[in-house]
């Protein structure tokens, strides 16, 4: 009897401590999902999807929580650019028999896959915008304004443009007095967007500067971007490449603490438009070679499809007929909502018109200079109507502007003193600072080659953290074993010109994280941080195949090809004993030429 009583106090035991496990489990969940939350029109943390699963792998959660945290990881999906995997999760959510239409998430699902359908031209987007609006009014403002903005922007065709505007700048005045200024960069987005659709490009990349610079403080991750991609989009469909050029560079300084897959994708489309319609094509296949490495890590059918586009203007420049007809049976079989987003695009048009006339294809040219004919009409028109509309805009803004003004004029007065003094102390600091950076800069780099030199090479390779979980860090040696010969065929007086050349093929075919240096006079390391071991090893390979590839003494006229070894090195963790890795290397290396 004592023995049943102890096996029953026991068990009764176990269930209490297994209960309350649970308990503090879904706390910690439930704090997760309340502390990790962000708005419609921002990003979460580019490695928040890491404690997403980890959470969603938890047992003991309940079905709301679940729903919760699937709902912002289809958040993190869209702001990584992945829409596909994204689509259908919410489709799944929004269809399920266990969903509360009551709460947040499902507010937030309705308007994310609206978004989704927006970004992929669906027109489902419009009643899912319109269903969102109805479930977060008075209750969700992030997600209720988001699908106010969808709705005056993309839907309700039978509005006049100035009502729309209107509308916009309604809601500028109603956030500007809560001094919302993410809510603000949003609204200012939008009414980018809605010039932009008016063929008004000068003043839609002015609202797309307004709205990046006043997310710069309020947003995070890669989102933080999407508006300047739209400044430089803009910038170049007005004609105006020195501003286009002066965003990319902005772009490139933002990215370097971004720095995802999307974010690189963004700026290599970014670099790869301007080198286009500047008509640079060296510069246009360099950038898309590097759009190529980040493209792979997305699912992205949009951006796809305008590399393709891209690639074949490199096409067309070195007259490849095969490649061309090759692009326009592709384009046949491309999405509905690609091809509605191109359609409308003159650069597009123009260049179809090209490839058919190119092709000798008279018939095809003739429909598709039609094609592009109509399209600059009805823009030819839509400026003309859009004239009134834009007066109303001016009105607007520049009440909204004075308003401001006075607003501002009272906090500005003393701080203008305060800045003088500050800036005074800065300049002198901040001169000191820049001198002595460049200095130390200039004692980083190769003098010939412009890469990094061994030695700051090296300790950067040190520092490189451990990998993430079944990744690795790579390190690959390349060795110019018919160096010296190459030398004396077009001259020691050239050799610099060589190394030079040379040097540019491996830049072009890395990555801006990945860590390229002149190792020894014959010798270029590259080290690859964070990367699937066959990644790794396929991209090695490419950089030798790119390096052999490479022909030298054309300015001589001659045709002289490299001949180089590789040694390869995959780590698990960190280089902590480089030196010793590094002289393994260059043994083999050694071993390889006696060989040869």
């Amino acid at each position: 009897m004592n023995i049943k009583l102890l096996h029953f106090l026991s068990f009764s035991f176990m269930l209490l401590n297994t209960s309350a496990v649970f308990a503090e489990e879904d706390e910690q969940v439930a704090k997760f999902i309340q502390s990790s939350k962000v708005k419609t029109y921002d990003c979460p943390r580019d490695d928040a999807n890491v404690a997403i699963d980890l959470h969603l792998n938890k047992s003991s959660i309940n079905q709301t929580q679940r729903l919760q945290l699937t709902v912002m990881k289809t958040h993190w999906q869209i702001c990584m650019g992945n829409h596909e995997d994204a689509k259908q999760t919410l489709i799944e959510v929004l269809g399920s028999n266990e969903v509360d239409e009551q709460l947040e998430y499902f507010a937030s699902a309705t308007y994310q896959l609206g978004f989704i359908y927006d970004v992929q031209e669906n027109l489902e987007r419009c009643t899912l915008y319109k269903r969102a609006e109805k479930l977060a009014e008075n209750k969700y403002k992030d997600i209720s304004l988001s699908a106010q903005l969808g709705l005056i922007t993309v839907c309700n065709a039978d509005v006049d443009e100035g009502v729309k505007l209107g509308k916009m700048y309604a809601l500028l005045e109603k956030y500007a007095l809560q001094n919302d200024q993410a809510a603000l960069a949003h609204i200012h987005n939008n009414i980018g967007l809605l010039y932009g659709s008016l063929g008004q490009q000068v003043l839609a990349a002015e609202q797309f500067q307004k709205s990046y610079e006043l997310g710069l403080n309020h947003y995070t991750s890669s989102n933080l971007l999407a508006t300047l991609i739209s400044v430089i989009s803009s910038h170049m469909a007005a004609g105006d490449f020195e501003k286009a050029e002066q965003a990319i560079q902005e772009f490139k300084k933002v990215n370097s603490s971004v720095d995802t897959a999307l974010s690189n994708v963004w700026l290599y489309f970014a670099e790869a438009g301007f080198h286009y319609r500047t008509g640079n094509i060296e510069q246009l296949r360099n950038s898309l070679a590097k759009w190529k490495i980040y493209l792979d890590e997305m699912n992205s059918s949009t951006y796809s499809s305008l590399y393709r586009w891209y690639s074949a203007v490199v096409c067309y420049a070195e007259q490849d007929a095969i490649c061309l007809r090759q692009f326009l049976a592709e384009e046949e079989n491309t999405s509905e909502g690609y091809k509605l987003l191109v359609n409308r695009n003159k650069d597009y048009l123009k260049f179809i018109v090209q490839i058919y006339l190119f092709l000798g294809d008279v018939d095809n040219a003739e429909v598709a200079f039609d094609a592009f004919a109509d399209v600059m009409i009805n823009k030819a028109i839509e400026q003309q109507a859009s004239g009134k509309v834009l007066g109303v805009a001016n009105l607007h803004s520049q009440i909204l502007s004075l308003e401001s003004s006075l607003l501002e004029s009272k906090s500005n007065r003393t701080n203008i003193i305060m800045l003088i003094i500050v800036i005074t102390i800065l300049t002198l600091g901040i001169l000191y600072y820049w001198v002595r950076r460049k200095y130390l800069n200039s004692l980083s780099y190769d003098s010939v080659t412009n890469l990094l030199n061994s030695k700051t090479a090296l300790n950067k390779i040190r520092q490189v953290p451990e990998p993430s979980l079944g990744r690795t860090n790579a390190l690959a040696l390349f060795d110019l074993g018919n160096f010296r010969d190459v030398n004396r065929q077009i001259g020691a007086t050239n050799s610099d010109l060589a190394l030079q050349q040379i040097s540019s093929t491996l830049s072009q075919v890395t990555r801006d994280r990945d860590i390229l240096g002149r190792f020894a006079p014959e010798q270029f390391i590259v080290c690859l941080t964070d990367i699937e071991e066959d990644s790794a090893k396929s991209f090695f390979e490419r950089m030798r195949f790119a390096l052999e590839n490479t022909i030298l003494g054309k300015q001589q006229g001659q045709q002289v090809s490299i001949r180089s070894s590789m040694s390869i090195y995959i780590a698990s963790g960190t280089f902590d004993d480089l030196d010793e890795v590094l002289d393994d290397m260059q043994l083999s290396l050694g071993i390889r030429s006696e060989n040869d």
